[in-house]
């Protein structure tokens, strides 16, 4: 080797140690894109916003988040196709209503289970750790999942009451989802529809209903303002959860410390869900009677049987056959995630929205 090579290779080899610094200082030192399309009086972008405060805390600032929250970046369908091909770093949604063929094991969180939010909360990320296949659902399409978190259970806001099945005859409700499916068997007419364009629609009454609406969601965009009834649905219940999750190269460019933290922080948030959602419900609840122009109607116990008894069979049929479908051992995954959701019953306290207000405020 020439001396002028030599030299050429010594300057190369200087370079290249030079960039390995530099890539391992950017790694050190990252600002990740988080998106989301819910407003940030949402509870789930609540627990989102403490996570990323408490990875920039626990990594001394090297880590830190630029938020594009309500939609400021990315809208509901396009945030999970997003995050697999980097557009955003890190980002929020709910990929099994809006990718459904994607995340057939995700929708595993069927209504009619459990009214327990926090408790499908735990019992959601358990099967996620369980479960290769649900793993897979994210790490095929390039991403890693954080955490899953349970929406509160699904309400109908109308103008008119609904105390029985036949009240819902022919209402024109949005709903997605197997909300839209119940619906449909109960006679109604569910229309799909985003959720803010159907909040409008209902006050402008272009709309009967609005449902496939967690309590606390609604109550964060103020339906509660103007719609004159609203009603459990005969214990609809929890029917959702969101995703939040890391594209899977963002998440390989952060060192294994820097991981290691983010895994942490993931691990207590069901715990930090836990702590605040009561209070969250509590609250909401006052705000509802303190405005006072919505009526609170929960179904009796006969005409919610009637509705279970209607619809229940089919929802389930209805999932199992698209798992099974797609190659999974559909009975399995719901018998194990619905034990998952009885084991975490007996030890997460949590009290539904409308039933704290009745218990709370009465018939009043």
């Amino acid at each position: 080797m020439t001396k002028t090579n030599s030299r050429i290779t010594a300057l190369g080899a200087a370079a290249l140690t030079a960039f390995a610094g530099l890539a391992t200082q950017a790694s050190a030192d990252a600002t990740l894109s988080y998106a989301t399309y819910f407003s940030s009086s949402d509870p789930l972008v609540q627990v989102d916003m403490w996570f990323m405060a408490q990875v920039t805390e626990r990594s001394k600032g090297a880590i830190t988040f630029d938020q594009y929250i309500g939609g400021a970046m990315l809208g509901g369908p396009e945030i999970y196709p997003g995050l697999s091909r980097g557009a955003v770093d890190m980002g929020m949604s709910v990929p099994s209503a809006f990718h459904p063929t994607e995340y057939i094991l995700t929708n595993v969180t069927l209504p009619y289970i459990t009214e327990n939010a926090v408790a499908t909360t735990y019992a959601f990320n358990q099967l996620y750790k369980e479960l290769p296949e649900l793993k897979t659902e994210y790490e095929s399409r390039n991403i890693h999942l954080l955490y899953g978190l349970s929406f509160p259970e699904n309400s109908i806001w109308s103008n008119k009451p609904i105390h029985t099945i036949e009240d819902l005859s022919g209402m024109r409700i949005r709903s997605v989802m197997s909300i839209a499916d119940a619906l449909q068997i109960l006679s109604a007419v569910p229309v799909s529809m985003g959720f803010a364009d159907a909040v409008s629609s209902l006050q402008r009454g272009l709309l009967d209903g609005l449902s496939s609406a967690p309590f606390l969601t609604s109550m964060a965009v103020g339906v509660h303002e103007f719609a004159p009834y609203v009603s459990d649905g005969g214990g609809m219940g929890v029917y959702a959860v969101s995703s939040t999750g890391i594209n899977a190269d963002a998440w390989a460019r952060l060192t294994p410390e820097e991981q290691a933290i983010f895994t942490e922080v993931a691990a207590e948030v069901p715990d930090h869900y836990a702590a605040i959602m009561n209070d969250l419900v509590s609250e909401s609840v006052d705000k509802l009677h303190s405005v006072g122009v919505t009526k609170v109607v929960i179904m009796s116990e006969d005409q919610a049987k009637r509705v279970r008894d209607a619809v229940t069979d089919t929802l389930w049929k209805n999932w199992l056959t698209a798992a099974n479908a797609a190659g999974y051992d559909g009975q399995a995954i719901l018998d194990r995630y619905i034990a998952l959701v009885r084991e975490s019953e007996a030890t997460a306290a949590y009290t539904p929205g409308l039933e704290l207000y009745m218990d709370r405020y009465g018939k009043d």
